[in-house]
């Protein structure tokens, strides 16, 4: 065990994360001129430390260095003045219920720093061992996405650099997995004190600024994608509630269609009963000025639509008008004309009819069927999911009896059916059945990116991607797995 009881009294409370270096030259700088003074004593009359946490570090520590350890760290830092006796007692009662060390509490909470944990972990633990802060975070897979990344040699406090890291992604796993990915390539160590400045500067460099061609891009490029062009619900509508939370900063929900979109989407989460942003990543990227800046678009082409419409109604009228005009003379030759030909077809149309009428029964079920497929490819994909589930399950049937000549509007409308299932599949927890819906869509396919994005949410998700991870390994060929 290291000895520190030769070691000056400002070195060992400054190997305790308890004062500065810069904190130890002013000490001694005025000691130098009042030679009778303490040095403990200018820390305790400038503010820094407590009287008694100076007495634990200069006569305690000496002496409990030579004892066996019997007492828990939690009296050790009451000694210390480092915790109350009324944060030991909510630290102790959190202990029972989330199983994490006492230690590792205090850091979580502020109360204490990591540097000053270790120190104590290390010269007051139970064994002579040097022990190292062991982080954990809300989920297992919150600790396999971090490990690797070995953020202890970038930081003189790994430990608040991953809580500036997760300020900006709110836990997303992707988010965050992304950012410790660039601090770990990032050529500098980020100092204690400093993390927040740091954090911020390698978000802004390697995320936000120009989005669309850092690492992040083709995954943001998804989400625009979808609130513009593939929402179920107006993208107007979408955005205009989007941006009023935004402005709000949080906005009571009314479980609205919309609402349900911006959360299956990821922009959006609920927390007690109001609608927040997820993440401040998303809020920089899809801010005020690019929802305004899209609603402006959307208008302009609405207007745009508008009057080619009205423009291709009042030509059609003055047209009609015109040929209205230029044929009154023939009308009277026209009438004759048709009432000789009534005469003459009249009987020909009878026979025909009677003819024809057995062949139209016989393929009046067909014409029925075509009709039905036609009207499932062409029209409008409906917004109920008991609709969407009967018309995907229709749809699949026509595919099978058609095989190679199902129409392509149809394979359209029915991968979009897929992947709106696949999503509804999700909602319920039922995500591995959606994985199998997603998996059937093919790497040409319109939906293909909409497909990766959500076996993407789910691959990275904290309570699915352990599970889902394992599954995809027993599916031989998904297509929609490609760089996860």
């Amino acid at each position: 065990m290291e000895n520190v009881v030769i070691k000056p009294l400002g070195k060992v409370l400054e190997q305790a994360g308890l004062i500065s270096d810069l904190q130890i030259s002013t000490a001694l700088e005025i000691q130098s001129q009042y030679n009778r003074v303490k040095f403990g004593t200018i820390l305790v009359r400038r503010g820094i430390l407590k009287q008694q946490t100076v007495d634990f570090f200069a006569e305690q520590l000496p002496e409990l260095l030579q004892q066996p350890k019997t007492q828990p760290l939690g009296y050790y830092f009451q000694e210390a003045a480092l915790i109350d006796p009324q944060q030991i007692e909510t630290l102790l009662k959190e202990q029972k219920e989330t199983g994490m060390l006492l230690g590792e509490l205090a850091v979580e909470k502020g109360w204490l720093r990591e540097e000053t944990l270790n120190f104590f972990l290390q010269h007051l633990g139970k064994t002579e061992k040097k022990l190292k802060l062991k982080l954990k975070f809300l989920s297992p897979s919150h600790q396999e996405i971090i490990q690797p990344f070995h953020l202890e040699t970038k930081a003189a406090s790994p430990y608040s650099l991953l809580k500036e890291v997760f300020s900006w992604t709110g836990g997303h796993p992707l988010l965050t997995r992304q950012i410790c990915q660039v601090i770990s390539d990032y050529n500098y160590f980020i100092p204690a004190g400093v993390e927040a400045v740091w954090v911020n500067k390698l978000v802004q460099d390697y995320v936000i600024n120009n989005w669309e061609s850092q690492a992040l891009g083709e995954y943001l490029k998804t989400i625009q994608d979808y609130l513009l062009n593939k929402a179920i619900c107006l993208p107007s509508t979408l955005l205009r509630l989007y941006l009023q939370i935004l402005e709000q900063g949080e906005i009571s929900t009314n479980q609205s269609r919309e609402e349900e979109e911006l959360i299956n989407l990821g922009l959006v989460i609920k927390q007690e009963n109001k609608l927040k942003v997820s993440n401040r990543i998303y809020q920089a990227i899809f801010s005020q000025d690019w929802v305004k800046k899209q609603l402006f678009v959307l208008e302009a082409k609405s207007q745009t639509t508008s009057n080619q419409a009205g423009k291709t109604t009042l030509n059609t009228k003055k047209n009609s008008t015109a040929t209205k005009i230029k044929n009154e003379p023939l009308t009277q030759i026209a009438a004759l004309t048709v009432l000789l030909g009534l005469l003459v077809i009249s009987p020909i149309v009878i026979f025909l009819n009677n003819s024809q009428h057995k062949l139209s029964q016989e393929n009046d079920s067909l014409d029925s069927q075509s009709l039905s497929m036609s009207t499932l490819c062409v029209a409008p994909i409906p917004a109920e999911d008991a609709t969407r589930e009967d018309w995907l399950i229709r749809l699949e049937q026509e595919q099978q009896q058609l095989q190679e000549q199902f129409p392509d509007n149809c394979q359209s409308n029915l991968d979009k059916l897929i992947v709106l299932n696949a999503i509804r599949l999700g909602k319920e927890n039922r995500v591995l059945d959606g994985i199998n819906n997603l998996c059937k869509i093919s790497a040409t396919s319109e939906s293909f990116n909409q497909a990766k994005f959500w076996l993407s949410r789910w691959y990275n998700s904290a309570d699915w991607g352990e599970q889902t991870q394992l599954y995809l390994r027993s599916i031989p060929n998904c297509p929609a797995t490609e760089k996860l």
